[in-house]
């Protein structure tokens, strides 16, 4: 099994730096680490000269889907993983993820827990099975940071900690959004559910994950609207994949209560009780993209996919 490493990076050498260096600690070493990075971000195109393991992918559009579609493709492995610039595998994360496409060859894409760092100290989160699920209405239950117990089947894997065999690998063109494309995920995961492939989630596959700040408008703090507006989209419209009745008991869920970053009227307006910051630029973004995806979505339109070339 050739394995792939794939590395989305835009304007963050230092976080690059470290990545890298968990890649190469790796007990069972990549056959191959691409890292991906935006034709003018001229620092880690400097901090690369000197990796001469690296193969460097340049990209003149933005967002990290883009990024990551163009390494893939330029990608000769059987099983293609990713992880962000940000994050650090474990030493054992290459060799977990490999024993497990190993034990079943009908799972399509395995993934593990991010442990969250805030600065040098981990983030006290409470542990759960819940993870990588969609509800019935339309409700995205994420949790891959919080994640506990041994492998089980989920719909969603979290890109800074997943992989996937590359038959199974497609990824999405056509999401909104500049930077991140938030809910990209939840496309690539859909479309393997719905052809009946398996995405198998590990809480001991893990990375450890340090928030960089993110080079474009959509901060995590706050982000505008628009970004907002981008989220709402791409999750309505990876729903859309499911079929007609998912798709309109998601828009009634998200426009009638909402998600806790992209709240509806229900929820903006118990946070408006608590008074909680930018509220009114949260509700306004997801409804406008909620909107935008279920008009999209009743004309027809679906996400479309990107697959790299097979290899012998």
């Amino acid at each position: 099994m050739k394995v792939s490493v794939v590395i989305p990076s835009y304007h963050r050498p230092e976080a690059l730096r470290f990545c890298l260096a968990a890649i190469a600690a790796q007990v069972r070493p990549p056959d191959e680490c691409i890292v991906a990075i935006r034709d003018d971000d001229q620092e880690s195109a400097a901090l690369l000269e000197d990796a001469s393991w690296v193969t460097v992918v340049t990209v003149d559009r933005p967002g990290a889907v883009h990024a990551m579609t163009a390494g893939a493709l330029a990608s000769t492995g059987s099983v293609i993983a990713f992880t962000d610039d940000d994050a650090r595998p474990h030493p054992d994360w290459i060799a977990r993820l490999v024993a497990t496409f190993d034990a079943d060859p009908r799972i399509a894409a395995v993934g593990g827990r991010d442990v969250i760092f805030d600065g040098d100290h981990r983030r006290p989160v409470t542990l759960t099975t819940d993870v990588g699920r969609l509800t019935w209405f339309g409700r995205l239950v994420g949790n891959h940071h919080r994640g506990e117990g041994g492998p089980r089947d989920v719909v969603v894997l979290k890109g800074v900690n997943s992989s996937y065999r590359r038959e199974s690998l497609a990824l999405p063109a056509g999401l909104r959004g500049a930077g991140t494309q938030i809910h990209f995920e939840v496309a690539m995961g859909l479309h393997i559910v719905t052809s009946g492939g398996r995405l198998v989630y590990d809480s001991s596959i893990q990375v450890d994950h340090h928030p960089a700040e993110r080079q474009d408008a959509d901060k995590r703090e706050a982000p505008p609207a628009s970004a907002i507006a981008g989220h709402a989209y791409n999750l309505t419209m990876s729903i859309a994949m499911l079929g007609m009745p998912r798709l309109l008991l998601r828009c009634l869920y998200a426009i009638g209560i909402g998600d806790a970053a992209m709240p509806g009227l229900g929820r903006a307006a118990v946070l408006a009780l608590q008074r909680s910051p930018h509220v009114m630029v949260r509700l306004r973004g997801a409804v406008a993209g909620n909107l935008a995806a279920t008009r999209d979505a009743l004309q027809g339109r679906r996400p479309t996919f990107i697959r790299p070339e097979p290899v012998e």
